[in-house]
């Protein structure tokens, strides 16, 4: 018989993001060997159970304050009815996505009362602080809580880049391995550019800490200088509607929210992909994908970022301003031998060492020593 792991995150598909894709993929090649659950928070009044493609949902109710950043659960009928569905389960593994959600707590108390063996990948490389407000000091604080309550149950820890594993001894915790985060190679589509226009490609949440207004500034200023470059934003958040007033110009289109396959082809049309994150990434799924489809990327040196793009043949490491990241954005559209370069290159790193099928063998292998 198969043995069962369940997966806790706070959010699972359709809300859009980097570990939600990571727990559908490594669901997806799992669920060959085991029963794969996953709960996570209903935050858009998804089912309470629902079976999809081979994969068991499960979505606990949370409270409507907090939710775009920690979701906070809401114990009442309801939840108890799910918690019991879940612990009737044959638990055999529980792995947790992340630290500082109240779903991975849930999950470590699940994994010690059903005597189940206990894994956590972190997804993070610093706190998710940005400003200085108190909002962020105080979500600071609640990651520290978190993860010393976290600690005491002794989970095996993993990070999806090594980045991940030298932040997680900030808090006295020394991973065993690293998951990479990964894509899959099938989705590849062979690059359709223009050769008359340059393009340039955002994608992800559009909040202030991805950087996305940076990058739109550094826009405004290079575009002074060419007169076939196009900046494309694909994703929603909470300030789009406020970027579309304040950065209007018919070189500068907005999208919204896309489906992946949507967003995979945008890649492979685009000649270069920007992901200026001033956010605490664990390996960013964007950057893979757009390396996969050969864009030449410029990021910031979050999470794993530099293991993905290691010199300056590869792409560029952008620091977090705007001047920076408009030298960096001229360099690259003015040189098309040095884009070229970068494209091939990223993508030869992501074909050969982030793809699904290797971080899964992976985790098997760990899954298998216990």
């Amino acid at each position: 018989m198969k043995k069962t792991i369940v997966i806790f995150h706070a959010y699972y598909l359709p809300h859009l993001g980097g570990v939600e894709q990571y727990t559908k993929n490594i669901a997806q090649l799992l669920k060959k060997d085991y029963n794969v659950y996953i709960v996570a928070s209903n935050e858009e009044g998804y089912p309470d159970y629902e079976d999809l493609d081979g994969i068991h949902l499960i979505h606990l109710p949370i409270y409507n304050i907090f939710k775009a950043r920690y979701p906070i659960l809401k114990k009442n009928k309801k939840y108890k009815a799910l918690l019991k569905k879940i612990l009737d389960l044959d638990i055999d593994y529980v792995i947790c996505n992340t630290r500082y959600f109240q779903t991975t707590l849930l999950g470590c108390e699940v994994a010690e009362q059903k005597n189940a063996e206990l894994f956590l990948i972190d997804h993070s490389s610093s706190h998710i602080q940005v400003g200085n407000s108190i909002l962020d000091f105080l979500g600071a604080k609640y990651e520290d809580h978190l993860t010393r309550k976290i600690k005491k149950y002794n989970p095996r820890f993993y990070g999806v880049a090594k980045r991940t594993n030298e932040w997680l001894k900030y808090f006295g915790i020394n991973a065993e391995g690293v998951f990479y985060n990964a894509i899959d190679d099938s989705t590849y589509i062979e690059p359709n550019r223009d050769n008359d226009k340059i393009k340039i490609l955002f994608t992800g949440r559009i909040i202030a800490e991805k950087g996305i207004v940076n990058l739109l500034k550094a826009f405004n200023i290079v575009d002074k200088h060419f007169d076939n470059i196009e900046l494309t934003v694909a994703g929603d958040g909470p300030i789009l509607k406020e970027l579309k007033d304040k950065y209007s110009s018919n070189k500068i289109h907005y999208l919204g929210k896309l489906p992946h396959d949507e967003i995979m082809k945008l890649c492979s049309e685009s000649d270069i992909f920007v992901y200026p994150s001033m956010y605490p990434e664990g390996l960013p799924t964007s950057i893979l994908e757009a390396g996969l489809m050969k864009c030449a990327v410029l990021a910031t040196d979050r999470g794993g970022t530099k293991e993905v793009i290691p010199n300056d043949d590869y792409g560029f490491i952008v620091e977090e301003n705007v001047e920076d990241l408009a030298d960096k954005l001229n360099l690259v559209i003015s040189d098309k031998e040095l884009r070229e370069k970068m494209q091939n290159n990223i993508y030869d790193n992501v074909i050969h060492n982030f793809t699904w099928v290797h971080t899964v063998e992976t985790i098997k292998e760990a899954l298998k020593k216990h």
